[in-house]
């Protein structure tokens, strides 16, 4: 169908393998080898060590749920600063065997290789063991290292053995490695659009490469064009070498004193960390994906939630309603409850982040002028951004809603 050299380009990708409980595992020798979960401080599952997986433990399950899968599982708190701290660590190594290092992510990498053969009297696959090996020897966590083309194929390939995997794809053998990837498994490819590429008749990443060009485009937008150039080998996607220095997620969270079971006090205490979370999201520049929220009781007891937003945002007022969904979801009436918290995670630069197809641009420029008052409390609406303090001293019973805003009054 088409052929390219072996090397035009060379791409590598680094994949921590369930990177937050291999490190809890590497810091805590007692734990190798054992079903490991972090998340306890948020009552769901947010990291699962392989062992655990085997008992079909997945993300976001709560934990009782686990307890009932796998009652051996050992349920730790998410410790972010030491994830950072191993995170810069990988990076370092990766920058010893090549200066083009793009942070994707806390646990992942791509390296250019391009003519670093020589300089390293190596070839690419001697060079991704090498590194493999000294990620995993100095930190004590394992990797799973892809190397191809382009970025895409890179990608896929990292992910084809987990864990501890390597898996190499020149430019001869692409075609022979695309008939075993599944549509859905492709980078950039969700869950809707692989359904509607099945309803096309094209089940595999190889059916994907195989349609002629002016099917691609005439089926689908521009994004799914660049990933099918890329998939044959041609590179779309430059590394971004920029240095990361950002934040992974954001929490918010208060124990108070006396425990209440009041519904509006707790309702208006979560929207205030999630007022507060989101604040700090702006300051960086950060639209949020996913929001959890959860409630503590005087048990020790966590009844916690996760909101995947289709459309990532910088405004609580824009989910206003799945956010009201999820706390009444969580809250159970005659229950005592000592801690309220959110956090927010999947941030994206909000420079580098596609609009969605339903997402209500005018409404949002709209909120967006509004809130810089909120944020310097130039106009008070006594509802999200309150005094904790005050609630909790003076007994004051806040009304628990979003602020109610008249956007029509706003001139666009």
């Amino acid at each position: 169908m088409f052929q390219i050299r072996s090397w035009p380009e060379t791409i590598l990708h680094v994949d921590g393998d369930a990177f937050f409980a291999s490190v809890a595992q590497a810091v805590d020798p007692r734990l190798k080898g054992k079903p490991v979960v972090t998340g306890q401080e948020r009552g769901i599952a947010t990291a699962i060590s392989y062992e655990a997986k085997k008992y079909g433990i997945k993300r976001g399950m709560r934990f009782v749920e686990m307890k009932k899968m796998c009652p051996n599982c050992i349920f730790v708190r998410s410790d972010y600063e030491l994830y950072s701290l191993y995170s810069h660590r990988l990076f370092e190594i990766l920058r010893q065997f090549s200066p083009s290092v793009e942070e994707y992510s806390i646990d992942e990498g791509f390296l250019d290789l391009k003519g670093l053969r020589s300089p390293h009297h190596m070839g690419y696959e001697e060079m991704g063991r090498k590194i493999k090996n000294m990620i995993e020897s100095n930190l004590g966590i394992t990797i799973s290292l892809g190397i191809s083309v382009t970025k895409s194929l890179a990608k896929i390939a990292s992910d084809f053995h987990k864990p501890s995997g390597l898996t190499v794809i020149d430019g001869k053998n692409i075609e022979t490695f695309l008939k075993k990837i599944p549509i859905q498994k492709v980078w950039g490819i969700g869950e809707q659009t692989s359904a509607y590429l099945r309803k096309l008749s094209i089940h595999t990443a190889f059916d994907f490469v195989s349609q002629s060009e002016e099917f691609v485009q005439s089926h689908l937008s521009k994004p799914f064009f660049e990933i099918y150039q890329e998939l044959r080998g041609k590179k779309i996607y430059e590394l971004n070498l920029e240095k990361k220095t950002t934040y992974q997620s954001i929490s918010k969270t208060q124990t108070f004193h006396p425990p209440t079971m009041d519904k509006d006090i707790l309702w208006a205490r979560l929207l205030a960390h999630i007022e507060d979370a989101f604040i700090k999201a702006r300051t960086y520049n950060y639209r949020v994906e996913k929001v959890h929220m959860f409630l503590k009781t005087q048990s020790f007891l966590y009844h916690a939630t996760e909101i995947k937003l289709k459309n990532q945002t910088q405004y609580p007022f824009l989910i206003r309603n799945e956010l009201e969904k999820a706390f009444n979801k969580i809250y159970h009436p005659h229950v005592l409850y000592r801690t309220t918290g959110c956090t927010i995670t999947n941030l994206k630069e909000d420079a580098n982040t596609q609009q969605g197809l339903f997402q209500n641009l005018h409404l949002e420029h709209k909120v967006k002028k509004i809130y810089p008052f909120i944020e310097t409390k130039k106009i008070d609406f006594g509802t999200s951004l309150f005094d904790k303090e005050e609630i909790q001293e003076k007994k004051v019973k806040p009304k628990p809603s979003i602020p109610f805003l008249d956007l029509s009054l706003i001139s666009t």
